[in-house]
């Protein structure tokens, strides 16, 4: 199979046509290199791989694209703070770079899937929270006075009993909070309509794992944590570091995203991510094992 890995020379990107040249297939990588977050090409790239470092926006596909039968698209600039100072260029990139793409794809005749790469952003504050004890919901919002006696934890509105957060399923309304979060989701959105093909959605949680960068500016909490224990600083934790994420690992991500275009099914929604939450201080205690600290 002839597969178009946009983003592809990114921390996901990589991974996956790592594992599709592993299974012998053809690759094509689009990747702007955005200044942001390499500083030139990265060292693990492949010469098996037919790489065109251009951002999509002004990308100009020719013959190397007419027989691709594949896309997965990475490919996006990200990072809230980012988004949130460069809204033109943020909304630019991912939602205008999106349409560009998917307006080439209908023109490429043995296009039988595309796999793009969402976010759990998109989801913004829409959590609930169930009681331990009396099995109420509740949203996720707290009492600015119990913040500030650090009573940090979200106690059931009705008993006051401990709760658990409820996991959100893909039937959840998006309602992003921010530009990043709104810009994935417009990429979504951009898709709508595709006929020429089944696109498949992932929405990942924060994935992990090797060439994550820990030393850009729009690092993840993960990678900040993995940076600030591999210089042996102790991690500054917001609150009482008991707040909880979900953490899938790359080859997770890699292996559903290879599971999707290989797919003989009509288009799917998925949530990519670990199921098992975890607290920053414990992330922080798991790191400090890796890089024994």
């Amino acid at each position: 199979m002839k597969v178009l890995v946009t983003g592809g020379a990114g921390f996901i990107g990589s991974h996956i046509v790592d594992a599709l040249r592993a299974r012998g297939d053809d690759v094509i990588v689009l990747d702007s290199l955005d200044p942001g977050v390499h500083h030139g090409p990265p060292a693990y790239l492949r010469s098996d791989v037919d790489y065109c470092f251009v951002d999509l926006r002004y990308w100009r596909p020719d013959a190397r694209f007419d027989d691709v039968e594949a896309v997965i698209h990475l490919a996006a600039l990200g990072g809230v703070s980012r988004a949130a100072k460069e809204v033109e260029n943020v909304l630019g990139a991912n939602v205008g770079g999106t349409a560009k793409l998917a307006e080439a794809a209908r023109g490429w005749p043995k296009l039988r899937a595309v796999v793009l790469a969402s976010s759990f952003s998109i989801y913004g504050s829409g959590y609930s929270y169930r009681c331990d004890d009396c099995g109420a919901l509740r949203t996720g919002e707290r009492e600015t006075g119990a913040l500030e006696r650090g009573q940090f934890e979200v106690r059931c509105a009705a008993c006051y009993g401990p709760t658990t957060i409820v996991a959100i399923g893909t039937d959840a309304v998006p309602s992003p909070l921010e530009t990043y979060g709104a810009s994935k989701y417009m990429q979504e959105l951009v898709f709508r309509g595709f006929e020429h093909a089944p696109v498949h959605i992932m929405r990942f949680s924060s994935v992990y794992g090797t060439r994550l960068r820990v030393d850009d500016g729009e690092a993840t909490i993960i990678a900040k944590l993995a940076g600030w224990i591999e210089k042996g600083i102790a991690p500054d934790l917001y609150e009482d570091g008991q707040q909880i994420r979900d953490w899938v690992y790359v080859g997770d991500v890699v292996d559903t995203a290879l599971a999707l275009i290989s797919l003989d099914a009509p288009a799917r929604l998925v949530n990519v991510c670990s199921g098992a939450p975890t607290t920053l201080a414990e992330a922080c205690d798991l790191l400090a094992e890796v890089y024994d600290t």
